[in-house]
């Protein structure tokens, strides 16, 4: 990995955290997953690309656990989007 990957990371993981922090969440984030959709509109073909970015670019924070963090969320968010007709 780059040094400027490296960088960009540790800015990435800071910013969690400020956010985090801003939003009062209790405690220290110790564990982050960020879904991000890119959207290409060159030429004839428009190609989504749809990725996630973890701490250190991967390899810190076990499969399993970042699997269970993106469960949990789309369960959750799947509850909020069934009762939003309310």
């Amino acid at each position: 990995m780059s040094d400027e990957l490296k960088a960009a990371y540790r800015r990435l993981e800071e910013a969690i955290e400020e956010v985090c922090r801003l939003e009062e969440f209790e405690g220290v984030p110790i564990e982050w997953v960020v879904i991000a959709a890119s959207q290409q509109f060159d030429g004839d073909d428009t190609i989504t690309q749809v990725g996630t970015l973890v701490p250190d670019g991967g390899g810190r924070v076990p499969f399993h656990r970042l699997m269970g963090l993106v469960d949990y969320m789309h369960a959750r968010y799947r509850g909020v989007a069934m009762n939003a007709d309310d």
